[in-house]
């Protein structure tokens, strides 16, 4: 099944920026941010939508979370996380660039993905990674390593006062990503598990300097 996705098209933009949701929410939002964080117009932003929609059909997911006990249906990881794959191969391809100039990002679950993306075995050399308010992803399938940054840029952000990732997993994520070699910068925020225009404004400092 192919991916919803929304487009900002940008004449002549040779760099690719893909932008993965958090869960409930829609392909529009992260994408509404690309005028802020890319004000130069260097990428092309595509933001899929998650396959699974919500109940009442307002916001989607890329897996199912049951908001009163918080279980979480990890057997939907792998099979979004190889939805956006073969997403950014096709578009890729049909833009023309090569995946060493695609950046990949994401908010809370997208966060987690975008994480995944980058640390499967054998993972294309992206040019970077975006992560937002997530851990180190972890599903049934996933193998993670995430010691190939070889200098490769990577920006996580997160919120001191996020309850649903906690104080733990941001740390384990820096760590992770400090140990694998990435050219790490990260910044944590007053806030709980959201976005802020100044976190927008850091990655916008931060995506000037990738590529």
């Amino acid at each position: 099944m192919p991916l919803t996705q929304y487009r900002i098209d940008r004449e002549g933009a040779d760099r690719l920026l893909f932008l993965m949701h958090g869960y409930t929410a829609e392909q529009h939002h992260l994408a509404s941010y690309v005028p802020l964080v890319d004000p130069d117009e260097r990428f092309t932003a595509i933001a899929p939508r998650g396959p699974i929609d919500m109940p009442d059909g307002d916001g989607a997911g890329w897996w199912s979370i049951d908001l009163e006990t918080f279980e979480m249906d990890l057997s939907q990881f792998m099979p979004s996380l190889e939805m956006i794959e073969s997403l950014i191969a096709e578009e890729a391809d049909k833009a023309g660039v090569p995946l060493e100039r695609c950046i990949v990002g994401g908010f809370s679950q997208g966060g987690y993905l975008s994480l995944a993306l980058v640390g499967r075995p054998g993972a294309p050399r992206y040019a970077g990674v975006w992560a937002i308010c997530c851990g180190l992803p972890s599903a049934p399938g996933l193998d993670l390593d995430l010691s190939g940054g070889d200098g490769r840029p990577a920006l996580f952000q997160w919120g001191t006062r996020d309850i649903f990732i906690g104080q733990e997993q941001p740390k384990e994520v820096i760590a992770a990503l400090g140990d694998g070699g990435w050219n790490l910068r990260h910044h944590a925020y007053d806030m709980a598990h959201s976005q802020t225009i100044e976190m927008m404004i850091d990655a916008r400092e931060w995506l000037a300097g990738v590529l």
